[in-house]
């Protein structure tokens, strides 16, 4: 099982979030430790990176979406994906939430359409 390791950088108004490794129901709570601090430090505008994401289970990917409603929800907040691959990440297709979240291919095209 591959660690989950969580960092992030600052482009502008937006931060982006790179999620590496597993995010799982065990991994979920530093996940959304880690997010709370940033939208506390950074503001509600997030990328999340998910290029290095090796895994995603349901109970992440709803904790996905909720932050995904809450943000969406603010005042100029927004949260989108970057660079999820169908391999490791396929729980967004299945249940159709790939046609519903904001997704983008790379991290590169997330931060010049957002």
């Amino acid at each position: 099982m591959a660690a989950l390791e969580l960092s992030s950088t600052r482009h502008g108004d937006r931060t982006v979030v790179a999620v590496k490794g597993e995010l799982d129901i065990v991994s979920r709570t530093r996940f959304t430790a880690y997010l709370d601090a940033v939208i506390r430090e950074n503001g509600n505008k997030i990328i999340l990176d998910l290029s290095g994401l090796g895994f995603i289970d349901t109970s992440a990917l709803s904790t996905v979406v909720s932050y995904w409603k809450r943000l969406s929800a603010a005042d100029d907040g927004m949260l989108v994906l970057a660079g999820a691959h169908y391999s490791t990440a396929r729980v967004f297709w299945i249940t159709g939430l790939a046609q519903r979240l904001p997704m983008y291919d790379d991290l590169e095209a997330a931060l010049a359409e957002t």
